[in-house]
């Protein structure tokens, strides 16, 4: 398997992790309150983290550098916006919603990593954006609720941001469940100082049944699916990794329709197609530009 390959795979894994938890998430919310629920997230990947280290024996490091601090503190910020939103919308609105997370990606990864792209990724790109804007478009009424709406979009915004420090910070001599390690640990200074704020740090109102839901959310999502997408990144570019999880609302909206149902109409519907068409021939696009990259080395090694 090529290298390429793996980071699909890893992302592709990443995203059918990322898919379950927002459903997941707001069962716990509906027993536990938004800021003990980030707390809880950030608790378990900590956990996960050093268990896994032990298990595999490959036993986490603290990497105390400043993009790293900076991912924590976005992430921290993204983490607590999460909630917020599942708490004010339904998972199905906080999967479309959470897509503007591409937009956000697509746009810092210019700024901050300097990708440039090709005429025909930027035309699948803004393909799949356009996609996603029709798909979100009738998923529900979302001025009903602004607030929970521009929750939503400062998550996305944040953890866009966090990946971005990420994408700089990654390197085969780092080990991906470190960084999650190091990041949540950090990350977890700020959810306590805001909990604390909010009063609910020790108010004892802590469900099993709640704490049960966001557990196993995190494990999927915030660890699975996050430490998949670290691997993922290490073969893909940041941009082209990103725009391929527009997957995940389809996925969300499938699996929380019996529980969340939403109209399905032309526009919807015809956003979902273009979406999974641009993706597709963007995630083709990329594997041929790398083969012909790898084609054209050769031959100059070669000459």
């Amino acid at each position: 398997m090529s290298d390429i390959q793996k980071g699909h795979l890893y992302n592709m894994l990443s995203v059918l992790m990322l898919g379950v938890g927002p459903l997941l998430s707001k069962f716990g919310l509906l027993q536990i309150s938004p800021s003990k629920a980030a707390l809880i997230n950030v608790l378990t990947i900590i956990t996960a983290s050093v268990l896994l280290g032990l298990f595999t024996k490959n036993y986490v490091k603290f990497y105390f550098e400043k993009n790293i601090i900076l991912l924590a503190v976005f992430n921290s910020l993204g983490i607590i916006f999460l909630f917020l939103s599942i708490d004010l919308l339904s998972p199905v609105e906080i999967g479309f919603l959470g897509r503007f997370y591409t937009v956000f990606a697509v746009i810092l990864s210019v700024f901050f990593l300097n990708e440039k792209f090709s005429r025909k990724e930027l035309f699948f790109i803004t393909f799949a954006i356009l996609g996603t804007f029709l798909f979100v478009d009738t998923g529900g009424d979302y001025t009903n609720n602004l607030i929970g709406s521009l929750f939503a979009l400062l998550y996305t915004f944040f953890f866009a941001l966090t990946n971005i420090f990420i994408k700089k910070t990654l390197s085969k001599q780092k080990s991906s469940n470190s960084i999650m390690f190091t990041n949540n640990s950090i990350s977890l200074l700020f959810v306590i100082f805001y909990t604390l704020i909010m009063w609910e740090l020790f108010d004892g109102n802590y469900s099993f049944k709640g704490i049960g839901f966001l557990v196993l959310s995190t494990l999927l999502g915030g660890f699975l699916g996050t430490l998949l997408l670290y691997e993922a990144l290490k073969y893909l570019r940041f941009s082209i990794a990103n725009v391929t999880r527009a997957f995940s609302p389809l996925l969300l909206a499938v699996i929380s329709y019996p529980f969340f149902p939403i109209e399905i109409t032309v526009k919807n519907t015809l956003g979902a197609i273009i979406l999974i068409i641009s993706i597709l021939l963007l995630s083709m696009g990329d594997k041929k530009e790398k083969a012909n990259g790898k084609i054209t080395e050769t031959s100059k090694n070669t000459q």
